[in-house]
């Protein structure tokens, strides 16, 4: 059996990525709720996605976001490219970057967690999206 940590130490990314199904995300899949509409999925996003995520937004869209943030706007690119042309996806910016520059945003911690330096991406160009 998996022991859980209260804090991990696998990921920069703090306070997301919990390893065992909680109940208030239970409520919204449907395996778990009687079949009603909800959570459609998971999407999987590595460290580097989110830290090369959260550089591509500073630079291109002005945006100081936090590794949730991040996160999530990784993810919306992994789900928008399933969808036909035209669709409409939505994403909420969590956090900001002021309380996370002394790990997320500080070069000094990445090698740690096994991450590159984030290079400059043009606008529009999301290629470090996996």
């Amino acid at each position: 059996e998996q022991t859980v940590r209260r804090h991990r130490t696998d990921t920069i990314a703090e306070g997301i990525g919990i390893d065992r199904l909680t109940a208030n995300f239970a409520r919204g899949l449907p395996s778990h709720n009687s079949g009603s509409p909800g959570i459609d999925c998971a999407v999987r996003v590595s460290d580097q996605e989110a830290l090369d995520m959260a550089y591509y937004l500073l630079a291109n869209e002005g945006l100081f976001v936090g590794s949730s943030a991040a996160v999530n706007c990784a993810a919306v690119v992994k789900v928008a490219r399933q969808l036909p042309a035209g669709s409409v996806v939505a994403t909420v910016l969590c956090d900001g970057g002021q309380r996370h520059v002394t790990k997320f945003y500080n070069p000094s911690v990445w090698e740690d967690f096994g991450l590159v330096a984030p290079v400059t991406h043009e606008r529009g160009d999301v290629s470090f999206i996996h």
